[in-house]
């Protein structure tokens, strides 16, 4: 019997296929190919979070915690030669180094499985606004924080397979277009960083025409799988129309699953941004983020 295909999503999670582990169990002569730990599982950052947390159950004569399943099928499947290579790492070491970079940002181990699901896009499409209002900002403008914020993710999809990143503007033709080329992360960064510094050496001018720019990605682009982010500051050009305008664009687009929508509002005027907010609540696979002060201000609000 040929083996079933080893690793499969489920809810949109990567997990062992319950397939493969009912053949593998066989071929094991009925032995468990593994077990579930019914606990709760503490967050970790890093496998070495994970071992400083055992070490300290173990002093207390407590079991070990085990990972979440689909965090282990993630390490196993990091550890794949093709899969390590593509992310421009040898297997020993992608799963340390991917945990290195988690831990700076106090990220979850467990969301590894996440971000090793960005190499199912054909795409991955950054839009900056680049209108006049993204000069305002005290100490920082709001244009440096879109810069340093878009700089921060691209550090992290350094170390994990992408097949091509985009980086547009509202009002510029410009365009950053990046790809892996056979590069590890630290040089690919370098060359990703040269390129974003250079284009967002040019000040923001112009107005804010959101609608126009989604409207062209979306529509020119329903046969392949998109994930997109827009880092912007406010309404967009045509007011309340516009912004109804969008929220039916993104309700009603094909495969939301495969073409999500992430908002970065760059601004504390939150009334600015409440428009993203509101696309949150109704279109699917639609998310809006702050920075984390105003991330917490918004749980502790609901």
């Amino acid at each position: 019997m040929t083996a079933p295909k080893k690793y499969i999503k489920i809810n949109g999670v990567m997990k062992l296929n319950p397939a493969y582990k009912q053949w593998r169990e066989a071929q094991q002569g009925g032995q468990p190919a593994s077990t579930t730990n019914n606990q709760a599982l503490p967050i970790v950052s890093s496998m070495q979070d994970h071992k400083a947390l055992n070490e300290s159950m173990a002093s207390y004569g407590e079991p070990e915690i085990a990972l979440a399943e689909s965090t282990n099928a993630t390490i196993e499947i990091m550890q794949e030669p093709d899969i390590s290579i593509e992310a421009g790492m040898s297997p020993d070491t992608m799963v340390d180094e991917l945990g290195d970079i988690l831990n700076k940002y106090e990220v979850p181990i467990g969301l590894m499985n996440k971000l090793m699901g960005f190499n199912e896009f054909h795409v991955l499409e950054f839009l900056i606004d680049d209108s006049g209002s993204m000069n305002i900002g005290r100490p920082i403008s709001r244009w440096q924080e879109a810069q340093s914020r878009l700089k921060e993710m691209i550090e992290v999809l350094a170390y994990v397979p992408f097949n091509q990143i985009e980086i547009i503007f509202l009002n510029r033709s410009d365009r950053v277009s990046l790809q892996r080329q056979g590069r590890d992360p630290k040089s690919f960064m370098a060359d990703a960083y040269r390129q974003i510094d250079a284009a967002f050496s040019r000040p923001p001018s112009g107005t804010t025409p959101v609608l126009e720019k989604l409207q062209h990605s979306i529509l020119s682009n329903q046969h392949i799988n998109i994930a997109r982010w827009f880092f912007g500051d406010g309404l967009p050009n045509g007011g309340l129309i516009a912004q109804r305008e969008i929220t039916k664009l993104l309700v009603n687009r094909p495969n939301p699953e495969m073409n999500p929508m992430t908002f970065i509002s760059c601004t504390e005027d939150n009334d600015q941004v409440e428009w993203m907010k509101d696309c949150e609540e109704i279109a699917p696979y639609c998310s809006e983020s702050d920075d984390f002060k105003e991330e917490a201000n918004e749980v502790l609000r609901d």
